[in-house]
C-alpha cells in the first residue's frame, strides 16, 4: 500500500496539432453542409407537411368529427397554398357579401 502512496502520476499532455486556419476552413465547410441540409430539409418538409395533416385528419375524422375535418381543411389550404390573409380576406368578402359588415 505505501509503494502505491509514492507514486505521483501526471496528467496526460493535450497536444493540439491542428493550425488556427485548419479549424477555421473546417468550421466554415461543417457550416456550408449544415445550412444546406436545413435548407433541403426545410423544402421536404414544405411539400410532406400539408399531406401529413390532411392523412392525420382523414384517420381522426371517424373518432373525432370536429377535429378531423379541421385539419383535412388546413391539409387542404396548405396544399393550395392559401395563406391566413386570404382567408380574412374571403371571410371579410363573405360578411360584406350578408350586410353584416359595417
Amino acid at each position: 500500500m505505501s509503494d502505491l502512496q509514492d507514486i505521483k502520476l501526471t496528467p496526460p499532455t493535450v497536444v493540439n496539432s491542428t493550425f488556427p486556419q485548419d479549424t477555421l476552413l473546417q468550421t466554415e465547410t461543417e457550416m456550408l453542409e449544415s445550412s444546406e441540409l436545413v435548407s433541403s430539409v426545410e423544402k421536404i418538409s414544405r411539400i410532406v407537411s400539408p399531406y401529413f395533416i390532411a392523412i392525420v385528419g382523414l384517420a381522426l375524422y371517424k373518432e373525432n368529427f370536429l377535429i378531423g375535418t379541421i385539419l383535412i381543411v388546413v391539409g387542404i389550404l396548405s396544399l393550395l397554398k392559401v395563406s391566413t390573409k386570404d382567408v380574412g380576406n374571403f371571410l371579410d368578402w363573405l360578411k360584406n357579401f350578408l350586410g353584416l359588415g359595417s
